[in-house]
């Protein structure tokens, strides 16, 4: 194919700069070189072969060229009588000229070739990757679309099941495996699991109340359940180095543990995909096994009827800073006294158009004159609960009186008819400390003991 198109190259070249000599001799065979007229018009042949092939071929036309008007001189043709250098030298001229022209446009013509595959290289690689991720995002819409709720309302209807359901007399986890089961099956995409009831003394029951797939069975000396007993945390295998699972009983372990530490049962994986199994999916299943815990503590001990308020925020209150100890964030309780004076639907209502999903309101009417709001807000810092108190009205900025302590803030806002104290809770808060606190704010007169003594209410908090 080269070999073709370079022969066809000095082919035409040698014929452009051929054929202006011929067409001379037609129009004047006196002066077929054109070197008496105004206009050398020999000279078109080597600019037209060298814009059309190059240097090379114009020089190899205008070579040619001078060489037959050369030699027309030299051997006494009739029809060269004198050498024309003015002409051969304008010739010579017009030639480099052109070629160095077309040199400098096909140069630019090949950097933007270059430039252009380049961009189209980086756009092929763009353009699969668009359309992976587009193949990707569908396939993420069917999943999610074929998942009828999310997590917040599966665990919903969990706790609504486990609370309704009847107590089992030594067994609390009857009726409630398949549940649990179908959220880890959803979420984090456990294949095959099994729950299995613990008793007070922390002795495994090795036949399951419920299974997903089909468990293998298990050993009551299977390390992973046992570090699970043990610990009450979350025991997982180790991984070969190589990355793979290896082929054992028991993957994983969650202990159903509430918050005063009693187990009340296990439930141990024992087949997930290897890219589920990794950190965040274990701290999802540690805060699943508390939850589930609690429940089922709620359930056996037939609290299920929510009138217990304080027992109720206390258990709340427990699980949250456990999770924060776990999970290494932080959170907020909040106590709202609020006085006959005030509306209390009104703040009621604000306060549960400003919390997300995962807050938590409790309302205890503990005297006829006022009513105790007892907020709880996981994953939140002091400036969110800030936030949260401007949004509905209640802003520590506008307060009339206020106190602050350790971890803790107090205020009074409308004339002392609300008070309202936060504390802020990490790592290191005791939830006995803060309920202690707490019941002190709430039986106090707050507004008289700060304009009394205010040194002493702020030790209060300490």
């Amino acid at each position: 194919m080269l070999t073709k198109m370079l022969k066809n190259r000095w082919t035409e070249s040698i014929a452009i700069s051929l054929s202006f000599p011929l067409i001379g001799h037609v129009i004047d065979p006196s002066d077929p070189f054109f070197i008496n007229y105004q206009f050398p018009w020999l000279v078109l042949a080597p600019v037209l072969a060298g814009l059309r092939y190059g240097f090379i071929a114009g020089i190899t036309s205008a070579a040619l060229l001078i060489s037959l008007v050369t030699s027309g001189f030299y051997l006494g043709w009739p029809r060269v009588s004198s050498f024309p250098e003015e002409m051969i030298v304008g010739l010579l001229l017009l030639t480099l000229i052109s070629t160095e022209f077309r040199e400098s446009w096909v140069r630019q013509t090949r950097l933007l070739d270059h430039k252009y595959n380049h961009l189209k290289l980086r756009m092929d690689k763009f353009a699969r990757s668009y359309h992976l991720m587009k193949g990707s995002h569908y396939r993420l819409e069917q999943h999610l679309a074929s998942q009828a709720k999310s997590l917040r309302l599966s665990l919903d209807d969990v706790k609504k099941k486990v609370l309704t359901l009847e107590n089992h007399k030594g067994e609390p986890l009857a009726g409630i495996g398949d549940s649990v089961l179908k959220i880890l099956g959803s979420y984090a995409n456990v294949q095959m699991a099994g729950i299995y009831p613990v008793n007070e003394q922390r002795k495994m029951n090795p036949n399951p109340v419920a299974s997903l797939g089909q468990p293998r069975t298990l050993l009551s000396s299977d390390p992973v359940v046992a570090e699970a007993l043990k610990t009450g945390d979350v025991a997982s295998i180790e991984m070969e180095r190589n990355g793979a699972m290896p082929p054992v009983g028991a993957l994983i372990a969650i202990p159903l543990i509430d918050v005063y530490q009693r187990i009340w049962g296990v439930i141990v994986v024992n087949e997930m995909p290897l890219f589920a199994f990794q950190e965040n999916t274990m701290d999802f299943l540690a805060v699943l096994g508390g939850k589930i815990g609690d429940l089922v503590k709620r359930r056996a001990e037939a609290h299920c009827d929510e009138n217990d308020a304080g027992k109720v925020f206390e258990s709340r209150l427990r699980r949250i800073t456990r999770e924060i100890a776990h999970l290494k964030t932080s959170a907020v309780a909040i106590a709202t006294i609020v006085n006959a004076e005030e509306p209390p639907r009104e703040i009621l209502a604000k306060f549960q158009s400003e919390l997300r999903g995962v807050d938590e309101i409790l309302i205890v009417n503990d005297r006829w004159d006022r009513h105790l709001f007892l907020l709880l807000l996981p994953d939140t810092d002091e400036h969110g609960a800030n936030e949260l108190l401007n949004r509905v009205g209640l802003s520590k900025s506008s307060a009339e009186i206020a106190c602050d302590a350790q971890n803790a803030t107090a205020f009074r806002v409308r004339g002392g008819n609300i008070k309202v104290c936060t504390w802020a809770l990490d790592s290191k808060t005791s939830p006995e400390k803060v309920l202690m606190e707490m019941d002190r704010f709430c039986k106090t007169e707050f507004v008289v003991s700060i304009m009394a003594k205010p040194n002493e209410n702020i030790s209060s908090f300490a």
